[in-house]
């Protein structure tokens, strides 16, 4: 009679695969929201050691790990820059820096920044045409990437 369980386990990443398959990408993204490394990777080693308190308690699910890395990651930008100084009135507002930097700098797609942001893609991709205005104003050299899908 054939034994009914599995001799071997299915397989299941480690935190540490996740940890190397995502940790540039987090740092890249609070590198271009703070603009400061320093910072930046404090936040990176902040977003992963939150998420391991869910992997440890087995509430975390795989295939939704960049995204809760990547809204960790801007949640804990926002709060460290919550008490710094204002922005001027010529400089995007912060929602638009991190579709700005979602959009140019990761090379997300639309879907995608949808979902992270849970914001629907009509207002994600109003917020980039506003951010391109924005820059086109101020004779910023708009990126090459990703303009003719908004």
């Amino acid at each position: 009679m054939p034994d009914p369980l599995p001799t071997e386990l299915a397989y299941s990443p480690t935190f540490t695969e996740y940890v190397q398959k995502y940790s540039g990408a987090v740092l890249t993204l609070s590198t271009l929201l703070l603009e400061a490394s320093t910072d930046a990777e404090q936040i990176t080693i902040s977003t992963f050691a939150e998420l391991y308190k869910s992997y440890r308690r087995a509430e975390l699910n795989p295939q939704l790990f960049p995204i809760l890395a990547y809204r960790s990651c801007i949640r804990q930008c926002a709060e460290l820059t919550a008490g710094r100084v204002s922005l001027s009135a010529k400089d995007l507002t912060w929602d638009e820096q991190i579709v700005k930097s979602l959009w140019y700098g990761m090379k997300l797609t639309l879907p995608e920044i949808s979902t992270i942001l849970q914001k629907s893609v009509p207002l994600v991709k109003a917020q980039l045409r506003h951010v391109r205005e924005e820059m086109a104003a101020q004779g910023n050299t708009l990126p090459n990437t990703n303009l003719s899908a908004v």
